[in-house]
This record gives C-alpha cells, structure tokens and sequence, in this order.
C-alpha cells in the first residue's frame, strides 16, 4: 500500500507541481494569483504540513460488528432479531433502540405470515418460517376482550371486538394497542374496512389510517369514512359513491401505495384515493366459481387480481394486471389441487413469485419458477374464512424519541 501511495506522488509530482511567484515570467493578470496554479513538468514543492495531514487519515477497516449494525440488522424480521438480542449487551441495546425499530420497519417489507380465524376461536398465525417469523402471543389475547382480524399493513394489526365492534391498532411483536374512538357512521361487523400505513424514514410517528366504505342495505350508495393518527379522529369525507350498488362489496379490502381497493359482486373492484380522495373503478374479471376466491395482490410493484379457475377438472391460476385487469399469465398446477384438497382459494403473492394458496383446511405456496408445492400448514378445526397478511416488522405505535409503558392512548 505504501509503494502504491510513493507511486502515485512521483507520478503526480513528476506531471503537476505548485508554482511560486519566482517561476513566473511576463506580465501575469492578478487574478492568476488568486488560487493554486498547476502547471505541468515543473519543479514541485510540496506543502510543508502535506506530511502531518496524512496523520489525520482514518486507516482503521470497519469491523464485522459494525458492518452488520449498519447495514445488514434492519433488514432481518422481528423474531430474528430478538434472538440476536442474547448475543451481547451491545446488541441487546441497538436492537432496543426505537430508532432502530423505526428503521426496521421502513425497510423490512416482506410478508412473513397469514393470520387467519375459524369461527368461535381465536386468531392463529401461520409463519411462512418458523425460524425467522413470529411474535410473542399468535392468538392476540392482551387485548381487553375476544377480537377479530380485520386488516393488517407493514406490521400495524387492525382488529375489531367481537362484543361491540370497537376498532383496535395494534403491533403484534410489542403488544402495544391502541382503542379507536365510534366512528360517525354505523359500520358494523363485516364492514368493508382497510388499514394503510406507509412507513418511511421521516414518518416518526408511524402515522396510520384506516379507511372504511359504509354502505347501506336500502341505498345504493357509497361513503368513505377515515380514521387519521395525526388528529386521532374520524370524518366522512366528501367522496360519495353512487354508481356502485354497496351491498355486494366484500367485507376486507387491499391497500397499495395510496389507493385502497375492494372487491365487489357487481363485476368492478372499487378504488379510492387517500391523497386526492377520489373514487375509480377497475373491471373485475369474469369468475364462474364461487364469489371470493380470487384475491388482489402486487406482483413486481403492480396490481395484480389471482384468479383460480377450473376446467377438466384442473386448477389453473389464471393473473390479471394492468388498468384494464387482462389476463397477464396462466399458471398451470401440477395436480388436481382443487378435488384433492377441497375448493383453491388464491391468497396472495410474496417475493413476487411464490403464490400462496388455501385448499380447503391446508395452506399451500407453490414456487412459479421451480413449479414445486410445499406444505405451510393444516388447519385441524376446518377452513378460515379469511387469511390476513402480515409482515413481521418492530413497529411501535410510541414515537421512537419517547418511552413508556402501558397502554396508547
């Protein structure tokens, strides 16, 4: 390394050196004074400090620890991290850190799991690995009463009590919750509700919304009514919907950057706007079997809708995408999944091309590139009715520069 550094200097010095007033000849303007003036196969006179200021150089190599911290911990899902807790106090204490957790959240997006819930019974959680993905308590029993999963977005859960249907936030790994005040509108238990939550690095205060489409049975309209973080409040907008018959929406919902979208029975997906608040709507594809099969999900950053079809008693996965929801791709199961196992129920992509599938009371991803079907798990008291996706982030419902305990209120 020092011959490589001696190396250069010759070469620098042999082609460039700083000129003094001595070596200049003629008449010269005076602003060629103002600055340095290199000029090529002169005599060169290095600084006197030149030497010293390379003392102030920083050599040291960043060690592995270092490296991992910086660049690699906020990559890793909650339950990983946990365990990297035990590996020594200084650890434990940057993984502790709430700006750590905040970071993780803004970077880890993966979907790491399904919630789902059989009538009459707690909420379960299915890890797509056991090894890295979960959380302290699956079944949600720190809340105040027996609840069911209605949403989740990047780590933040949305449940509703069973007793009431009082709306609950609440970040699985911390068990923090957080009660949401009536909202204005009667919403009910099946309400078409959707929670959006876009972390990034200046949104310290994990700020949330969750978004419901009210309808009511004898009218053929559409409202929208948002809960916000920042004002801890709802409001109706002024955004209504009279072109879509409300009844036949379907009770959960999809949010993808910005825009939140529903299925519905009269052959459209509803789509609104969070920023502009504004309704469109999108074809929904033709589908003969039974209502709810199919699923919106994003495939490579775009909308996509996952259509299950049967024909000659085969199961193909058929993908739509685009504006217009044409038909993208057909992917061909490598057996009679559908008879085997009960009805295919599409649920989602991760990584943009593993497909996860319900069949009947099993839980199934089937590998797009290497056609391969494995088994994720096996329901033992019969089918859920919906699975919830959930990535496995630290979000905290506090503000990482504050800390306490208890209860958010």
């Amino acid at each position: 390394m020092a011959d490589f550094e001696g190396n250069n200097r010759e070469t620098l010095e042999d082609d460039f050196c700083l000129l003094e007033d001595s070596d200049l000849e003629g008449d010269v303007d005076e602003r060629f004074y103002e600055l340095p003036i290199l000029s090529p196969k002169a005599k060169a006179k290095i600084p006197v400090d030149y030497n010293k200021a390379l003392k102030y150089v920083d050599r040291k190599e960043a060690g592995l620890e270092d490296v991992l911290r910086d660049h690699a911990l906020h990559l890793l899902p909650a339950k990983t991290l946990f365990r990297f807790k035990t590996v020594s106090r200084r650890w434990d204490h940057w993984i502790s850190s709430p700006l750590f957790a905040h970071r993780q959240t803004t970077y880890f997006k993966n979907v790491s799991g399904l919630f789902c819930q059989v009538a009459d019974h707690s909420p379960s959680f299915i890890s797509f690995n056991q090894d890295a993905y979960g959380m302290p308590d699956p079944s949600l029993s720190f809340f105040p009463e027996p609840v069911k999963v209605r949403s989740s977005c990047n780590g933040l859960v949305c449940c509703q009590g069973i007793e009431d249907d009082t709306y609950y936030i609440c970040s699985p790994v911390t068990k923090e919750w957080k009660k949401l005040p009536r909202p204005n509108l009667y919403h009910g238990a099946k309400a078409a509700v959707v929670l959006a939550f876009e972390p990034y690095v200046l949104n310290f205060n994990e700020s949330y919304e969750l978004v419901c489409a009210v309808t009511f049975p004898d009218y053929p309209v559409v409202y929208f009514e948002i809960y916000s973080s920042r004002s801890s409040s709802w409001r109706v907008s002024d955004t209504i919907c009279y072109e879509l018959d409300g009844s036949g929406l379907h009770d959960g919902g999809y949010y993808m950057k910005g825009v939140v979208y529903w299925e519905s029975s009269s052959g459209v997906i509803l789509a609104f706007g969070l920023r502009d608040e504004q309704y469109g709507f999108l074809p929904l594809p033709a589908n003969d079997e039974e209502y709810g099969n199919g699923a919106l999900a994003m495939k490579h950053g775009e909308l996509c809708y996952i259509q299950p079809r049967y024909q000659d008693n085969v199961c193909t996965i058929n993908i739509h995408g685009n504006m217009d929801m044409s038909l993208k791709s057909v992917i061909n199961l490598p057996y009679d999944a559908g008879s085997t196992f009960g009805v295919c129920r599409a649920l989602g992509f991760i990584n943009g091309d593993i497909l996860i599938l319900g069949l009947g009371t099993r839980v199934v991803s089937y590998h797009v590139k290497e056609q391969k079907v494995e088994l994720i798990s096996q329901h033992e008291g019969g089918a859920c009715k919906r699975y919830i996706p959930y990535v496995n982030s630290l979000v905290s419902l506090r503000h990482p520069l504050i800390r306490d305990k208890g209860l958010i209120v």
